[in-house]
């Protein structure tokens, strides 16, 4: 679940990610614009293709992404439209398991929204994806490779 919230986080999702976190397959397809798979996730954060993925870079990929999730255009992105981005745009292995992760999805959307309105902002979401981002940088240099967010990073 870390993984995939860091993956989210890259990709402009991060904690909302946590949710049933993001879109995870192969590549992208001409009618599926969302990246998907880690590597596709990690490449279409890495805005200069250096290889690495900076804080700055993980949050225009974390803003685009929100923006897509936020159906009404609002500024907040309500539980129902997170559910609504992921059951488009989730691979088939998350849709199987949502009913195991509503009420997990639930709880991470419930202590992101600050305010309690409801509805989840960036100005909520950003402390979580920065101590997110934190966390998964191992080295302490301020961006994210891919050995940083693999799977030996899970736990």
């Amino acid at each position: 679940m870390n993984r995939k919230i860091t993956l989210s986080a890259l990709a402009a999702t991060a904690a909302l990610g946590a949710l049933a976190l993001p879109a995870l397959a192969q590549g992208r397809g001409p009618a599926d614009p969302v990246p998907r798979g880690p590597g596709a996730m990690f490449r279409a954060a890495d805005a200069n293709g250096d290889g690495r993925v900076t804080s700055e870079e993980a949050w225009s990929a974390l803003s685009t992404r929100f923006a897509d999730m936020d159906a009404n255009k609002d500024g907040g992105v309500t539980w129902e439209e997170a559910r609504a981005y992921f059951q488009a745009h989730g691979p088939a292995r998350m849709q199987r398991a949502e009913a195991r992760m509503e009420g997990r999805g639930q709880g991470v959307f419930r202590a992101l929204d600050a305010d309690r309105d409801g509805k989840v902002t960036l100005v909520e979401l950003r402390p979580a994806a920065e101590a997110m981002f934190r966390a998964r940088d191992a080295n302490g240099d301020g961006a994210l490779t891919p050995d940083e967010v693999g799977p030996r990073h899970r736990r």
